[in-house]
């Protein structure tokens, strides 16, 4: 859909709303896998739709809290709340009811719900859901979950359809004694939750919940048997008073020793805390020693940076001689040289001659991937550790020495990479957006987008698949897909996948695109194939088709393209303030880089940016966090709207 793609080309997909509201939508099951690419969206409004049945598995909404199905044309409740119950986290809903029958249906239905049509359901499920976590933490896995009660639910049912045999106009009247017994314990339950109580009185609490909830089962089974075997009745009951005599004096014993087990958790809890204190100061100290090892790499930077690029190129060069690299350097006016490699300490004032290894394109993406993984578990440690993050071009040194540690090795392979990313950026989407963003002219984020637009290829062209030979089953549908996208696919399929990703201006450009890689479909009919093998060969025949690889890469270069332009001011006001075109800048630049984009911010929406982008003033904005920033950010005086949005259109 048109809506989700620009949504996607401008925001990437960290939306956290999205507004569906009176687009015409008659099928959902299309739409989620689109949908399920937004990791972190949390509203979803449907509203005013025609939709008149739910797809039966919801599961990829994951993270939808809020979602407004109403205005549309269900016709089939029971179904549309089965579709809505393999949505783990949906909290608040909006759908048209006809009687307050219904709406209790669809409050039993979904009882994780806490409000329905903007009525409050229930506040004791946070509490409840809460409490149950910190006790799994403790170690204590005593719940009570919808699982639970449909297990007990269908061994009931077993009971009935005995007692349905022997007693048939009685089965009414058991069903509704069974739903009563089941909602007051459950009432009981929740209301003794709602208080603060410690772990194991909670537990406690459960724990006769569910006897209460197997009580209900014995005593009907009991029941039948009076009606049917006295003796089996009789055997039954001794059983069952034994039963609850014996729960009845482990409850006491539990009680009984409640003081002991407080005190258990009490150390329990300050054994973890002293763990937890010992790794926080561990990880900090070996965070502040990799920040000064960084620093005295930078100072030493400047003194062999000319020697640096030469062996990047594999030239003898003078050291005031200039590079023409784009990698290493960005254009400027009056301005030094940037400081790109860090080499490490040590280094004599004349370095001897490294060869520069040539890197395959997959030996490349093998240590760029390398380096996307350590950057994000160093982002993880630098948060915990309160430090301001490294741009990922300078974590690439900070990588290539923690590896290597030997000068000549840094300098061999940070000489590689450069020359590879020259080599192959025009070849590989993934290569040339790891350029950019070592140049600051693309931002972190965008490979997640990269990554997610391949996903969204393969779902579509399975959907399409699917579709087209419906009675294939699902492992032959598995097998076609993995052909397609090891080799190639046919021209009417990428169209459909194009025309479905992206509106009519953008689709006929990529399919204009498409042409000149056409091939015609050759193969010899083989007489060892069955007939209908034979027929569907004939019929493929004539068919034009076209490399999976070259397909994908059409595509992923114009969502970089887009996502240049959409960036292109904000870059170029960017690197205005980012004097020595390091990827960062303090807040004075900050406010002044906010000043100049001109967006109506007020001093308190600044501070605001601040307190997020630099919480512990470090004085050290990237590129990448100010991207992050303002695609998340609502612009001021308009919600509608992000502030990178407003800038890429003024």
């Amino acid at each position: 859909m048109d809506v989700l793609q620009q949504i996607i080309k401008k925001q990437g997909t960290n939306a956290v709303q999205i507004d569906l509201e009176f687009k015409q939508i008659e099928n959902l099951e299309e739409l989620l896998p689109l949908l399920a690419n937004f990791t972190n969206l949390k509203e979803l409004n449907l509203h005013g739709n025609r939709l008149s049945i739910l797809p039966e598995d919801m599961s990829l909404l994951d993270t939808v809290e809020v979602l407004d199905i109403s205005n549309n044309m269900f016709r089939n409740l029971p179904q549309v709340v089965e579709a809505l119950q393999t949505m783990p986290n949906l909290q608040h809903l909006n759908i048209n009811v006809q009687s307050q029958d219904e709406e209790q249906y669809i409050a039993d239905g979904l009882p994780n719900l806490l409000s329905l049509n903007q009525q409050v359901l229930r506040n004791e499920d946070d509490h409840v859901s809460q409490s149950q976590s910190e006790r799994s933490q403790l170690g204590q896995d005593v719940t009570l979950q919808q699982e639970d009660l449909e297990q007990m639910a269908l061994l009931f049912d077993n009971i009935r359809e005995l007692q349905k045999d022997h007693d048939p106009d009685s089965d009414q009247q058991i069903q509704a004694q069974f739903d009563v017994g089941v909602r007051n314990i459950m009432k009981d339950l929740q209301q003794k939750l709602v208080n603060q109580l410690p772990d194991f009185l909670q537990n406690l609490h459960i724990l006769k919940a569910k006897h209460s909830l197997y009580e209900i089962c014995f005593k009907q089974i009991i029941k039948y048997f009076k009606q049917t075997d006295k003796k089996v009745e009789s055997i039954l009951m001794r059983i069952h008073d034994q039963h609850l005599q014996t729960f009845n004096d482990l409850l006491n014993l539990v009680q009984n020793n409640k003081e002991p087990l407080k005190e258990q958790n009490i150390i329990k809890k300050n054994e973890n805390l002293n763990i937890d204190n010992q790794v926080e100061q561990r990880l900090r100290q070996e965070l502040l020693e990799l920040q000064q090892q960084n620093r005295e790499l930078e100072e030493e930077n400047r003194k062999y940076l000319d020697t640096i690029i030469r062996h990047s190129k594999g030239e003898k060069s003078e050291h005031n001689g200039k590079s023409n690299d784009s990698y290493l350097q960005i254009e400027r006016k009056q301005q030094p040289q940037k400081q790109l490699i860090q080499p490490p300490q040590s280094l004599g004032s004349v370095i001897a001659p490294t060869s520069v290894r040539s890197l395959t394109l997959k030996q490349l993406k093998d240590v760029i991937n390398e380096i996307y993984d350590s950057k994000q578990k160093y982002d993880q440690k630098f948060q915990e550790a309160k430090l301001p993050k490294e741009t990922m071009e300078q974590h690439m040194y900070t990588f290539l020495n923690q590896k290597y540690g030997l000068k000549n090795l840094i300098i061999e392979w940070a000489s590689s990479i450069i020359n590879a990313l020259k080599k192959y950026a025009q070849d590989d989407n993934d290569v040339a957006v790891f350029g950019k963003i070592l140049r600051n002219e693309c931002d972190e984020e965008f490979r997640f987008v990269q990554a997610q637009v391949k996903n969204t290829m393969q779902e579509l062209l399975k959907m399409y698949l699917r579709g087209k030979f419906p009675l294939k089953h699902q492992a032959e549908i598995k097998e076609m897909l993995n052909q397609r996208i090891n080799g190639f696919i046919f021209e009417e399929e990428a169209v459909d996948i194009i025309k479905y990703m992206y509106n009519q201006d953008d689709s006929e450009l990529l399919l204009g695109k498409l042409k000149q890689f056409y091939v015609a479909q050759v193969k010899q009919i083989d007489k060892r194939l069955t007939r209908e093998e034979q027929i569907q060969m004939l019929a493929e025949k004539d068919k034009l088709k076209l490399d999976y690889s070259i397909f994908q890469k059409i595509i992923l270069d114009f969502q970089l393209k887009s996502h240049e332009k959409y960036l292109k001011k904000f870059i170029f006001t960017f690197k205005q303030m980012d004097t020595d075109q390091n990827g960062i800048i303090d807040e004075n630049e900050f406010r002044q880089l906010i000043g100049i984009l001109n967006f109506n911010a007020s001093e308190m929406d600044i501070q605001k940016y601040l307190n997020l982008i630099d919480p512990y003033s470090h004085q050290q904005i990237t590129f990448s966090q100010c991207v992050t920033l303002f695609s998340s950010e609502s612009s001021p005086g308009n919600t509608q709207v992000s502030i990178l949005q407003r800038i890429s259109e003024s």
